[in-house]
């Protein structure tokens, strides 16, 4: 408690912070900082203005591509068919998506890397399931497929705890792991094959008989091609089918066997949900007609679907992701040209502070071949619809709009155009850079000039000040002149009125001055005119009652004439003290000859000068002898009048390195602490009874007048054991 008890009297004792007109304006300037707060949160306020407007363009860009495709009607014909023999409920739709490049059929994955996303996970006998509906089996595999003019080409990575190869002296294809493709080819019938091995390495492609029944012989499909490679927990399958091959359906499975003596099938995962023919989902390789026309259209991070009436992918065009270039990089170069290194760490900081378009997100739709979105679902009957929706990981929003495609009056499917929120994120990121940029720049500008304004004020109310500082005496006397400014604004009128009062007061000053002199010219007169009758009425002979009366009177008039004396001699003082004729002269000797002086017209009072000279250096100094002497004349009469009876006065005179000082000493009453300081001015002194001589307090100002015009300092003060007043008197001395 004592501890914050002191730490608050420190706090209240504290001095206050001092704050110039600079800082305070530049205090003020920081209120500017308002102005990049109220923008960014405008530009925040923007967003839903701008997705409004994000909305209203891409479902008109999907109105174009819907009318497009409304002329070509044909391009939904297939699929349409398709669907009219396959059940909505256990059928399955296929899109593949192409491929930047062939594929090597060796049994790898390097070439699939790039496609990590585009793959289907199945396992079980029920088909594809989701990661949280996983039940351990010995038996799933991820299915990779894509197209690259002219071959569809699929990767089957597949878990097995037991790969079983053919028998290499057996004749049947199926008693071992292999892969099964039931497929509607191009001339619209149903077709099986199976890909199997007797050893690592390339696989041979058999065709089913058509109709078991009629003991058809299994034929080789050399058309088809594949390739096993085992692995640490399966085994890898790579198949490559011509496009030409392809009709509307197309499915697979893989049948695993684990013992190598009964060799029986002991399960199936298949692609669709049931092995019936009727059931083999519907697959769409993207032509090039409709990708030529979706690439007139594509625009950087737009993906384009093309559904059938029953939202079957049959064309996709596009991608959200554009990991081969920086968004953000490449709108900063566009908006400064070539990047510079003060470009980049500018570009580093708004990247470290600024929320960034992310290069990679998860896409939840980006392997779906049916969309059976809201928006789509609106769109196939009929109402354009927009939707925003969120990606699994909560990195990108996506816009969806999706418009119908009308044949005739018919809907025959539907165009939806996807679109991130980046192109928002960066109109933003780019709006706040902008904004930090010109109110970083306003702010320096304003600041400057605002520094530049209140350095210039400043320096101007200074000089104003030191004009005035330097016009006025320490005395109160006005010694010099304010040079009135010609600015009109208040700096100017300030320095006019401070002009104008110091002429003023100068003008009282000099009739102040004169005053003295001019009292006692008046007076002179009427006191010699009382002196002379006074004198006439003694010499008239006067009794002794009456003489007494006289005599009083005539002291009266001594003391007044003393009074104008000792007026006229401060202001004689002042006014030749400037025209005195300066040499070098030792102190020494005057202030000896001073003192045997005193001692001679006082002999009563003892008198002592002791001189210090521990650098045995001459008491030379550069000044007038006789005002030295009146000087100490004043020092000394003063220690007369209240030394204490039988103790000398002592007057020191010491040598310093660069000074000369005397002391005039004297045991006594001693100086009140609020007097010390004024001692030395006119009209003042401290004495509490008259004497017989009268004492104006002008004594210690003449010792003020030339101790300064010897530009040496004079001060009073209380002997340390409180016995007596030292005066004390500094010179600078060569």
């Amino acid at each position: 408690m004592a501890s914050l008890n002191s730490i608050i009297e420190k706090i209240r004792a504290a001095r206050p912070l001092r704050l110039s007109i600079r800082r305070k304006l530049v205090l003020v300037s920081l209120s500017l900082l308002i102005i990049p707060w109220v923008g960014y949160q405008y530009i925040n306020e923007m967003e839903d203005y701008l997705r409004h407007r994000q909305e209203i363009q891409l479902l008109d860009r999907a109105r174009m591509v819907a009318s497009l495709l409304a002329d070509q009607p044909g391009l939904f014909t297939t699929t349409a068919a398709a669907a009219k023999e396959t059940s909505a409920e256990g059928s399955k739709h296929l899109y593949v998506l192409p491929l930047s490049q062939a594929i090597q059929i060796d049994g790898r994955t390097e070439d699939w890397l790039s496609y990590h996303e585009r793959v289907f996970h199945f396992r079980d006998t029920q088909g594809s399931s989701s990661e949280s509906d996983f039940i351990p089996s010995s038996l799933s595999f991820d299915f990779h497929i894509g197209s690259f003019k002219p071959f569809v080409y699929a990767l089957f990575r597949v878990k097995d705890n037991h790969l079983v190869y053919r028998s290499l002296e057996g004749a049947r294809i199926d008693n071992a792991d292999h892969l099964q493709i039931a497929m509607q080819n191009n001339d619209g019938q149903y077709v099986r094959y199976i890909l199997s091995a007797r050893e690592e390495g390339w696989l041979t492609t058999y065709q089913l008989p058509s109709q078991p029944e009629l003991n058809q012989d299994v034929t080789e499909e050399p058309r088809i091609a594949g390739y096993i490679r085992q692995t640490s927990d399966g085994y890898n399958i790579e198949v490559k089918i011509p496009i030409t091959m392809l009709g509307a359906k197309l499915a697979f499975a893989i049948a695993d066997v684990d013992s190598r003596r009964n060799r029986k099938i002991v399960s199936i995962v298949r692609t669709t949900g049931s092995g019936l023919l009727e059931d083999i989902g519907t697959i769409v390789v993207p032509s090039v007609e409709i990708q030529g026309l979706l690439a007139r259209l594509y625009r950087p991070g737009t993906r384009i679907w093309v559904t059938d009436k029953n939202a079957r992918v049959i064309a996709l065009s596009g991608s959200l992701m554009e990991p081969e270039r920086d968004t953000y990089e490449l709108d900063f170069e566009q908006a400064n040209g070539d990047s510079g290194i003060f470009s980049a760490i500018i570009r580093a900081i708004y990247r470290s502070v600024l929320k960034q378009p992310p290069k990679e997100f998860h896409d939840d739709l980006s392997t779906a071949s049916q969309l059976t979105t809201p928006e789509v679902t609106q769109a196939l009957a009929g109402a354009p619809a927009t939707r925003w929706r969120n990606t699994p990981d909560d990195r990108v929003n996506i816009l969806t709009a999706a418009y119908p495609v009308m044949s005739k009056n018919v809907i025959v499917g539907s165009a939806a155009i996807e679109e991130t929120s980046n192109s928002i994120l960066i109109l933003q990121n780019r709006a706040v850079e902008i904004l930090i940029n010109l109110s970083g720049l306003a702010f320096l500008v304003t600041a400057f000039t605002v520094f530049a304004y209140a350095t210039r004020l400043s320096f101007r109310v200074r000089k104003l000040r030191d004009n005035a500082d330097r016009a006025i005496g320490s005395d109160g006397r006005v010694i010099g002149v304010v040079t009135p400014s010609g600015a009109s604004d208040e700096v100017g009128d300030l320095s006019r009125s401070i002009a104008d009062m110091l002429n003023r007061l100068a003008e009282y000053n000099r009739y102040l001055e004169t005053m003295a002199s001019k009292l006692s010219h008046e007076l002179r007169t009427p006191i010699t005119v009382v002196r002379s009758s006074l004198e006439n009425l003694e010499t008239a002979g006067l009794d002794e009652e009456h003489k007494a009366y006289t005599h009083r009177a005539k002291e009266g008039v001594e003391r007044l004439s003393n009074i104008l004396t000792r007026m006229s001699e401060a202001t004689r003082l002042e006014q030749t003290i400037q025209h005195e004729e300066r040499k070098d002269f030792d102190l020494h000797g005057v202030i000896n000859s001073c003192i045997k002086g005193y001692q001679i017209a006082n002999p009563r009072q003892e008198f002592s000068l002791q001189v210090i000279n521990e650098f045995d250096k001459p008491f030379m100094i550069n000044g007038v002898p006789d005002l030295i002497a009146q000087m100490l004349d004043k020092l000394v009469s003063n220690a007369m009048d209240f030394v204490k009876d039988n103790t000398p006065i002592v007057v020191r005179l010491i040598r310093s390195q660069a000074h000369a000082s005397i002391q005039v000493l004297n045991q006594g009453p001693t100086l009140p602490e609020k007097m010390k300081n004024n001692l030395f001015d006119s009209m003042v002194s401290v004495r509490e009874k008259r004497g017989k001589q009268p004492h104006l307090g002008l004594g210690l100002y003449i010792v003020r007048l030339i101790v300064e015009y010897h530009q040496g300092s004079v001060k009073a003060d209380n002997i340390k054991d409180g016995s007596g007043v030292v005066f004390t008197i500094t010179f600078p001395c060569p």
